[in-house]
């Protein structure tokens, strides 16, 4: 049985993203992944007009960094950015037909 100090040690080893999608989604299908595995997915996202955003999830990253990848299945858009240190938030977005990927300040959460 593991002790507390091995739990609270992994737990310090990951730590949280906050993704944003935000223009461009209609019913879209997205695929998110952290270092390739598949972390979640959702379906008939859609961005609200009123708020320029779609939806928010969070997702777990490892502590020394990773690659976020995102994919809209629906629309054979793909993209991956490499994270490191402490990233606030991924803002993400379809502009021109592409996936628009960066990174935020974690001030952009819905209100």
């Amino acid at each position: 049985m593991p002790s507390q100090a091995t739990n609270l040690e992994e737990e310090a080893t990951m730590r949280e993203l906050l993704i944003v999608f935000q223009d461009g989604f209609e019913e879209a299908n997205i695929t998110v992944m952290v270092n390739g595995k598949e972390v979640r997915r959702d379906v008939g996202v859609s961005t609200n007009p009123l708020l320029g955003e779609a939806y928010e999830a969070t997702v777990e990253l490892p502590a020394k960094g990773a690659q976020v990848g995102v994919e809209v299945t629906n629309r054979g858009l793909k993209g991956i950015l490499k994270v490191s240190g402490k990233p606030k938030s991924l803002l993400v977005s379809i502009e021109d037909g592409k996936l628009v990927m960066q990174e935020g300040t974690g001030r952009e959460a819905f209100l």
